[in-house]
């Protein structure tokens, strides 16, 4: 397994652009913790054992986040869209985190990073891992140009995805899967990862599509996973048969927004996890789902 590299990497192909900084004035307003997860429903919800890795799929609307964390450390997957970031802030500082050693982008579409600028300005950063995104493809837009910023002003390694290298965090394994090579879609090249803790495990998929999932399988790895957050947000060019067969997890969440524009999740996703049997679970109907590790098997806290 190699381990995690201290020096600073910078991704090559990413083109920084020079903006201001912004400048984030006046005190934030972060909710008490009793209320918080009241809001979120979890009203009993404290991270009182340090041995217990939790996957928190945090509700930010049609988009991803989702905090993983274990004692004293944490990685962050997404972030959800611009307007989500004082929730997802105050989800975190919440918890009694004050430090992300590990914060995962999975490809720069708004709602999966849109909100990740002010929470690089307001957390210290260890690692930042990316995918980088071909040069006819890099967005040009505002949200991303000030993310980029950010990520130049406050993260101490900067380290591109490169499949099969894994990061150890504590007792937390990052593995990363994909991209394999250059897509011409920016959701196929999103970053799929897998993080383990003992005999657990839980896949990322970002916007993987079913293209992605194909050049996968094809490598005949094991993608074994208790718990795999769906594929853009539930989509039908996402999350096939044979890949979910492949992954062959116990649950399943879907990240996305109560009566979002794309119809998300598309029915025929949820009758194929329905008829393999794989317990799922909805941000839009459940609310911030989380479930807890005991590095032998996973319960969803409720």
């Amino acid at each position: 397994m190699k381990k995690r590299k201290n020096n600073t990497k910078l991704i090559s192909g990413v083109v920084i652009f020079i903006i201001a900084v912004l400048a984030f004035a006046g005190s934030r307003l972060i909710k008490e913790p009793e209320t918080l997860f009241e809001d979120t429903g979890l009203r009993n919800y404290q991270q009182s054992e340090s041995n217990m890795m939790y996957v928190d799929f945090i509700d930010v609307g049609q988009g991803n986040c989702t905090l993983v964390h274990m004692g004293d450390t944490a990685i962050l997957v997404d972030s959800g869209e611009v307007g989500a970031a004082q929730t997802v802030i105050s989800y975190i500082k919440n918890l009694g985190i004050d430090e992300l050693d590990c914060v995962l982008v999975t490809h720069p579409h708004s709602d999966h990073m849109g909100a990740m600028t002010k929470i690089l300005y307001e957390f210290e950063i260890k690692d930042l891992i990316m995918p980088e995104i071909p040069e006819d493809i890099i967005p040009t837009n505002s949200t991303y140009e000030k993310f980029l910023t950010a990520v130049s002003d406050n993260a101490e390694n900067v380290i591109p995805t490169e499949a099969g290298m894994t990061y150890s965090y504590g007792e937390m394994n990052l593995e990363i899967l994909a991209p394999l090579h250059g897509y011409d879609n920016l959701n196929d090249m999103s970053a799929v990862s897998r993080v383990s803790f003992g005999e657990t495990s839980v896949m990322f998929m970002g916007d993987a599509s079913t293209a992605v999932e194909k050049d996968l399988l094809n490598t005949g790895k094991d993608f074994s996973a208790d718990i795999i957050n769906i594929g853009h947000h539930g989509s039908k060019t996402a999350s096939s048969q044979k890949w979910l067969e492949a992954v062959n997890p116990e649950f399943a969440v879907i990240c996305c927004g109560a009566g979002n524009e794309y119809g998300h999740p598309h029915s025929v996703v949820t009758e194929r996890l329905d008829n393999i049997g794989i317990e799922y679970y909805r941000t839009d109907l459940n609310g911030t789902v989380v479930f807890q590790s005991n590095s032998k098997e996973f319960t969803k806290f409720d």
